[in-house]
């Protein structure tokens, strides 16, 4: 770190201390930031990072230096600390806060804060930058991040900026981020900055980030199976999907946590969704390897810029569950509908008005914070069994190319199975994540299909490159690579390994497997927990980096994912948990290689 960002950074530090303090004594209630974590980031990287209305106030920079900086944070937070501010009633604040009311009131009550926090800035940086400079609160408006145009001045230029980030908490409750972003040019910071493709995202804190890496396993999907029920669109020019996807799963990381608190409002009881996932999934995948049991779904026609359906699913056991909490069943009552799977007309019709709910939180999200406006209206409820749905027919929905947003339910603390959203990828521009998916696997597949003695030729120039150009020497008196996420199945196969006197090394998934390869290794085994879209990553990897022989073990295989994991190089197939003997047998099969 460059000195220019040092001195900035303690700066801040102080600016942290000050500003909760000042922000204390006006409010009458202790407010407490956490220590600012600071980095470069583009404009579209900072509303990138932001999800949810937000409340931006503009800050005029003046004195010996000028600029325009801005503070954020989010609508909920603002109402609640402006709602603090003139003595709110809890209840009418908390009925605030959860509506998203910003009236006059909180606007001029918030703007009182963002004053105070506004001048803790102009105090710490007269006492200890070189040159004077103040913050001044100028105009304060309502944005909504996904909308905001990077290319123009508003709301604030298109510039590099240093963001502070602090997580807020009032008294005892916690809240979210509060964002301060500086002109990096105003403050001299330009030169100390990395490229700013570089610069990572921060995410919120104080939100659940169910959004995997990218790199390894940023696209979770079989393309393999997916080329067979849906071909690949031209993406659009200029249109990022990977940054689009981003978008979309804020979007639905949103939609999951108001609908646990608006249904578990009108049930009366706590109602939690957690463990969200986001994938693109096909039909088949889904009802052969997601759906487990009697599920209902509702769907959901999508209306307005775009039209489509959606498609909600439950399973039986919990819509019963639900709709039973719903019209106040006596508890043994419920339990025993719940066992014997009764779905009564009372019981689905008050499901219905759970399914309604759910549908107008996508809709007032979606209408408010996506890139066209849509509208999600529930249309009908059927019940499924997964097993016997014709996954090339059009019933109960179409055969194409899905993405699919997972949570894990509970109620009242009691764990229930999943509730899974299954939109068209079209219908939300995702079916680019497809093409994205396709590449590396095409670059597995041309590895392969290069003629042996050119194979062996290059291995054998990448080995002794690798002590002498690349300076790797990790991967010397290696003669098998384990590369694993289960350390039970790991351990086993290990040991098999040294009991016939051969060397191996096991690494994670989140190691740098390609600086073992290929050098003096002769084989790797792909031990998983899970044969999943995190695994098949891992297998491309691999195949891409050498073309030894690669055995996958893992449990639960079915004809898709061997097919899959053939698709991505995989040469052989260890059902897990395995027994010494089933080690040994794949061990045989790739002795001769063993053996070079």
């Amino acid at each position: 770190m460059k000195k220019t960002q040092q001195k900035i950074d303690k700066i801040l530090a102080a600016v942290c201390k000050r500003a909760q303090d000042d922000v204390s004594a006006l409010i009458g209630t202790t407010f407490t930031l956490s220590a600012p974590h600071s980095q470069f980031v583009s404009k579209e990287d900072a509303f990138e990072q932001l999800s949810g209305k937000q409340v931006l106030a503009k800050m005029d920079v003046t004195g010996d230096v000028q600029g325009l900086a801005c503070l954020l944070l989010e609508l909920k937070d603002a109402i609640r600390l402006g709602g603090t501010l003139i003595m709110l009633p809890d209840d009418a604040l908390e009925e605030m806060v959860s509506t998203g009311e910003y009236n006059e009131d909180a606007e001029d009550s918030y703007g009182e804060i963002a004053n105070i926090i506004a001048g803790s800035y102009t105090h710490v940086f007269e006492e200890m930058y070189s040159e004077s400079c103040r913050f001044v609160r100028k105009t304060q408006k309502l944005i909504i991040p996904v909308k905001v145009d990077i290319g123009s001045d508003e709301p604030v230029p298109d510039q590099l900026y240093y963001q502070v980030v602090s997580t807020m908490m009032l008294a005892d409750q916690q809240m979210g981020n509060l964002v301060m972003l500086l002109p990096a040019i105003t403050f001299g910071l330009e030169e100390d900055a990395p490229a700013v493709e570089a610069v990572s995202p921060v995410a919120s804190s104080h939100q659940e980030n169910n959004i995997v890496e990218e790199g390894d396993n940023s696209v979770q999907t079989e393309p393999s199976t997916i080329a067979e029920t849906q071909s690949v669109k031209e993406v659009t020019p200029g249109f990022d999907v990977k940054k689009h996807r981003k978008r979309v799963d804020s979007l639905l990381d949103l939609c999951r946590q108001k609908i646990g608190k608006e249904v578990g409002a009108l049930l009366g009881v706590e109602v939690l969704l957690s463990a969200q996932e986001c994938r693109l999934v096909t039909k088949d995948d889904y009802f052969l390897d997601e759906a487990s049991g009697k599920q209902i779904l509702a769907h959901m026609d999508v209306v307005g810029e775009v039209e489509g359906k959606s498609y909600l699913f439950v399973a039986l056991k919990d819509a019963i569950f639900i709709g039973g909490t719903l019209v106040m069943l006596p508890p043994a009552e419920l339990e025993k509908v719940v066992i014997d799977e009764e779905f009564g007309d009372d019981t689905e019709d008050a499901y219905g008005e759970i399914t309604n709910i759910i549908s107008g939180v996508y809709t007032s999200t979606f209408e408010e914070q996506y890139i066209k406006k849509i509208r999600f209206v529930k249309s009908g409820i059927e019940q499924v069994l997964p097993l016997k749905v014709d996954t090339e027919s059009e019933t109960p929905l179409p055969n194409q190319l899905y993405y699919m947003s997972s949570s894990s339910l509970s109620i009242a603390g009691k764990a229930m199975g999943k509730v899974q959203m299954l939109f068209p990828a079209a219908l939300l521009q995702l079916d680019g994540l497809l093409q994205e998916a396709a590449e590396p696997a095409a670059q597995a597949e041309q590895a392969k299909t290069v003629p042996v003695s050119r194979q062996s030729s290059e291995q054998g120039a990448a080995t002794s490159s690798v002590g002498v150009t690349k300076g790797k020497t990790v991967n010397q008196g290696i003669d098998v690579l384990v590369v694993s996420d289960d350390a039970q199945e790991a351990e086993k196969i290990t040991e098999v390994l040294k009991q016939r006197h051969l060397s191996a090394k096991i690494l994670s998934f989140k190691d740098s497997v390609t600086d073992y390869l290929p050098g003096e290794v002769k084989a790797v085994f792909l031990v998983m927990r899970s044969v999943n879209e995190k695994a098949f990553s891992m297998a491309i990897k691999i195949s891409s980096a050498c073309s030894l022989p690669l055995i996958a073990a893992g449990p639960g295989w079915t004809r898709t994912k061997v097919i899959t994991a053939v698709k991505y190089g995989v040469n052989d197939i260890l059902l897990t948990p395995a027994t010494n003997d089933d080690v040994g047998e794949k061990i045989e099969n790739i002795s001769v290689k063993l053996a070079a």
